[in-house]
């Protein structure tokens, strides 16, 4: 009986240690010349902070940052394609994934021109597709056969 209980402990013990050190960082701010690595991102209007597991953190300009992971996401700034393919700007988009050449990429706008935000905006997710980093497709979001044949799970 007394084996048993040093062994469950022993047990216990060793998956908390893994449960520590397996703590890494996770999130991860580039620039065009620097590439910051921390435990998390705050995003501002201005600023972006990265906090480094130490409980320090460096400021970033919003205008300076070419990517960032926050936790499970990936945002890259990539150019904003209209409906006749003309480059609008370039804004941060949601990298959703990657297979066979083909990246996706989701981009979430607002129905109407606004400065200011507003509860009562509607917000729809518009999809650019590249393939070898160049621009292929743009998908709106209620073309679900071609969203899911680039294996985007529609709802």
């Amino acid at each position: 009986m007394k084996k048993s209980i040093v062994i469950i402990a022993v047990m216990l013990i060793s998956f908390g240690i893994k449960a520590m050190a397996g703590n890494d960082d996770d999130c991860y701010l580039k620039t065009a010349d620097k590439l910051y690595f921390g435990k998390d991102i705050k995003v501002g209007l201005t600023h972006t902070k990265i906090i480094y597991p130490d409980g320090t953190l460096t400021e970033v300009l919003n205008r300076d940052i070419t990517a960032y992971r926050h936790h499970n996401k990936v945002y890259m700034m990539m150019p904003v394609i209209c409906d006749k393919n003309d480059t609008l700007c370039l804004a941060m988009m949601e990298h959703i994934s990657s297979k066979k050449g083909f990246s996706v990429y989701c981009y979430r706008c607002c129905d109407k021109d606004f400065y200011f935000y507003d509860p009562g905006n509607v917000y729809k997710n518009i999809f650019f597709v590249y393939k070898d980093g160049k621009f292929y497709k743009r998908i709106e979001e209620d073309q679900t056969e071609a969203l899911k044949s680039f294996g985007i799970k529609v709802i």
